[in-house]
């Protein structure tokens, strides 16, 4: 539990870059940090019975990201889905 408690504080530090990143020349990946909470999600279902996550959105909520927060973040990801060339979940 401890490495993914870790993984959890990195997920949330690069979702905040991502959505704090520039549109026009962005630095951080939200489709790697999307691939992360899925992957993560993923992993936590598979571990506890009653896991608070099901879907990004979820995971956004249950994290205290806002709404707009989701939305950016989402708007980003689905460009970057269109030029990203490695593995989507």
């Amino acid at each position: 539990m401890y490495l993914l408690d870790s993984q959890q504080y990195d997920i949330e530090e690069l979702v905040g870059a991502v959505i704090r990143d520039s549109d026009t020349d962005p630095a951080y990946s939200a489709v790697t940090a999307a691939n992360l909470i899925k992957c993560y999600i993923k992993v936590m279902q598979e571990i506890t019975d009653d896991f608070y996550c099901n879907d990004i959105e979820s995971y956004f909520q249950k994290n205290h990201f806002t709404s707009e927060e989701y939305h950016v973040f989402m708007d980003k990801y689905h460009k970057e889905t269109s030029y990203y060339r490695s593995q989507i979940f």
